[in-house]
């Protein structure tokens, strides 16, 4: 009950204001604690996509903003996903998201589409060149490249996928005289 005093009204709304302020924070301690869980898409994680032995070791916060996350629903949704349902396997992210302090500390590549949450490194429990037919044959992406390995399996695929103007652009990366080099596809 209250008692009607001058400025009730005043009152009344900061009360309010207090108690929006108090639901807001409840929203915001329940996200971080499913924030491991999150489901990007079936079989992904927002877990998955932002661990990094890195960023624990420096205290670098590697959590996507919104329009980050946002990109990251789609590449799991257009890439991750279509290939881990066509293998049927598990498929490892080995690198995903990458805040920009991550990246600058890593030594990524400046603009890196890690750090804005539209690439994966995918890692399979197939051969990853089996991978890498797959994304390139079937679906939309903006840039897949072959990561070192052999003429027969790379190391790791990487892809990416914006929501809008994919390139298709197919590359190889070579270490060459010490320097990482990118050459085109075929």
């Amino acid at each position: 009950m209250f008692l009607r005093i001058s400025g009730g009204d005043a009152f009344a709304k900061m009360v309010s204001g207090i108690q929006e302020n108090a639901a807001r924070v409840i929203i915001g301690i329940r996200a971080l604690a499913q924030y491991g869980t999150m489901k990007l898409s079936k079989n992904l994680t927002l877990g998955e996509v932002t661990k990094s032995h890195t960023a624990i070791k420096y205290g670098i916060n590697n959590k996507p903003t919104g329009e980050h996350l946002s990109n990251l629903i789609e590449v799991a949704n257009k890439i991750f996903q279509p290939v881990r349902n066509h293998f049927n396997k598990p498929i490892v992210v080995s690198s995903g998201y990458r805040s920009q302090a991550l990246n600058d500390l890593i030594g990524g590549a400046s603009g890196s589409q890690h750090s804005k949450g539209e690439a994966l490194d995918l890692d399979g429990s197939v051969d990853n060149f089996l991978i890498f037919e797959f994304i390139k044959n079937n679906l939309e992406f903006d840039q897949l490249i072959w990561e070192f390995g052999d003429d027969e399996n790379p190391d790791w695929v990487h892809v990416s996928y914006k929501t809008e103007n994919n390139r298709g652009e197919v590359l190889q990366a070579v270490r060459q005289n010490g320097r990482v080099t990118y050459k085109r596809w075929g």
